[in-house]
């Protein structure tokens, strides 16, 4: 009885994979930045103030303006994006 054995040969490109890839990623990535375009502020932890050692006093966090959301990276070019488009409409002669 003769055994035939299965080899995996790869048939597809590795280049085109990660690039099918980085695009998956960055298509999630937008869609992050549409439906939730806040996120947590990394100094204060998206509480929007800092607390005292003792509990008792408070300040509000400069970075987010004691909101404790900032814009993702993301939005933030698309809205610049956006905007610099908007400019450029309304400079133009019709």
């Amino acid at each position: 009885m003769t055994l035939i054995t299965a080899t995996a040969t790869a048939t597809g490109s590795s280049t085109a994979s990660a690039l099918v890839f980085a695009l998956v990623l960055g298509a999630g990535y937008l869609a992050a930045c549409v439906i939730w375009p806040f996120c947590a502020c990394r100094h204060c932890g998206g509480t929007g103030r800092f607390v005292s050692p003792t509990g008792r006093a408070w300040r509000s966090c400069p970075h987010c303006a004691g909101t404790g959301a900032k814009l993702r990276l993301g939005r933030r070019i698309y809205n610049h994006l956006k905007h610099t488009q908007d400019r450029d409409r309304t400079r133009r002669p019709r």
